[in-house]
């Protein structure tokens, strides 16, 4: 384990030393960027705890995207019919710096963590049946209509007691991993955003083992014709689509994928959190710990808070 952390330090202070090489201070923030704007007007490099919004946004579609929610999932092949999913998180934004690299764009050291469980509510005791839970130590990096983010994160997935009481011959284990991983994030014109990423397992539990290496990719399309804008107000809405797709190697059976069709609404001026609610459908393998390397698909409703 002390050679994991050494060698995520290590890509910490390459990443690191490789953006700082630009100059700092000479750049302008964008006109939305309070911190940074206070930071320039006080000579300053960058802001503690910075509340802009953030440099790096999750995926929309993303089964395990860091965001408030809660729905209900339909035919789910491999836990019970009917599912009620949620999700907890936050970020804890450390510091920003605000003019990094030849780009002249923004870093940004934050810890991140959440929570992902599933309940059968169509069952005695509506029973916890998994939940997963994550911290992660996210790097991230802006410039123009680009984005990068550098993760180290921990996941480890626990069995509901109430699920273990009514299924006595379940074969526990203990999913348990840490990763590295990296992706990349284009804003192709104002309404479609490109990205894909790659990771690795650098350790994971002995009674649960996985394929080290994992790929993701998908894209996210936002119709703002087809949407609002309330300035007096302060609210824009939009429909938007969006598609992730996952890699691993121990998916034998097909590609697995998740599509989200639905509508969101955020503030004109704010931190750029949003409220979506969308339907979405998943085809391709469970996400919940244990259950990880079976194929699944289902059906779902989901409403959620967050970037």
């Amino acid at each position: 384990m002390v050679q994991v952390f050494r060698a995520f330090f290590c890509l910490i202070f390459v990443f690191s030393v490789f953006l700082l090489e630009g100059r700092c201070g000479v750049g302008r923030p964008d006109d939305s960027n309070f911190d940074c704007q206070h930071a320039f007007d006080n000579g300053l490099c960058g802001v503690w705890f910075p509340e802009d919004p953030i440099l790096f946004r999750p995926f929309a579609a993303d089964p395990r995207q860091l965001t408030y929610s809660v729905g209900w999932r339909f035919n789910d092949r491999i836990l019970p019919k009917d599912i009620i999913p949620i999700s907890f998180y936050d970020t804890f934004p450390l510091y920003r710096f605000c003019d990094v690299g030849p780009w002249r764009g923004q870093l940004q050291i934050e810890i991140d963590g959440g929570l992902w469980a599933v309940f059968a509510p169509c069952s005695y005791s509506a029973p916890l049946i998994n939940a997963d839970y994550y911290v992660g130590l996210p790097i991230t990096y802006a410039f123009c209509d680009w984005s990068f983010r550098l993760r180290f994160y921990h996941i480890s997935s626990h069995i509901g007691d109430e699920y273990l009481i009514e299924h006595p011959g379940f074969d526990r284990r203990n999913p348990s991993a840490e990763t590295l991983d990296f992706f990349a994030s284009y804003d192709l014109t104002r309404d479609i955003r490109l990205y894909g990423g790659v990771g690795f397992i650098v350790h994971q539990d002995d009674s649960f083992r996985m394929k080290r290496f994992s790929a993701e990719a998908g894209t996210e399309v936002r119709i703002q014709r087809l949407g609002f804008c309330d300035e007096r107000n302060n609210l824009v809405g939009r429909p938007f689509y969006a598609m992730h797709f996952r890699y691993k190697p121990n998916f034998r059976k097909h590609i697995d994928a998740t599509y989200v069709l639905g509508y969101e609404f955020a503030k004109i001026c704010g931190t750029g959190r949003r409220w979506r609610a969308f339907i979405e459908y998943h085809d391709g393998y469970s996400v919940e710990g244990q259950f990880s390397k079976l194929p699944t698909n289902y059906f779902g409703f989901r409403v959620t808070y967050g970037y």
